[in-house]
């Protein structure tokens, strides 16, 4: 994601997006907090507010630390004032899903999948037979 360029707004977008996937990664609270921390930030600069304030809800439940919790409460004030998302992202956080290891795109609960016997990743139909 950090090496990804951000030259246009198609750019930014993907970025927002995987960001957005990382925060469903099973980890410690205390890199849980990293990580959406770091996709709060990308999503409201993106103006994006909807999706940011969710992730700042969610970060709040975690319990930063009070600086971070300060700084949150702020950035989810402004984004209820205003909770729209500007443009369109891949990502629906209330539909439980896994990443393709190819594309890096979210594969929906209940959509169709391939999964590799060996490693056990999931893919979209269209990788089927492909060599990873």
């Amino acid at each position: 994601r950090k090496e990804m360029p951000k030259s246009n707004v198609q750019e930014q977008v993907r970025v927002c997006e995987m960001a957005a996937y990382f925060t469903h990664c099973n980890l410690q609270p205390v890199h849980q907090v990293l990580t959406l921390r770091t996709a709060l930030n990308l999503f409201f600069k993106l103006k994006n507010y909807k999706t940011a304030g969710s992730f700042a809800r969610r970060l709040l439940e975690l319990g930063p630390k009070p600086d971070v919790a300060q700084q949150t409460r702020k950035i989810l004030q402004a984004c209820d004032k205003n909770p729209t998302d500007e443009h369109k992202i891949n990502y629906d956080e209330h539909n439980p899903f896994d990443i393709c290891a190819a594309s890096f795109v979210p594969i929906y609960k209940g959509s169709e999948c391939v999964s590799s016997p060996l490693s056990g990743a999931k893919y979209l139909p269209e990788f089927k037979g492909e060599v990873c």
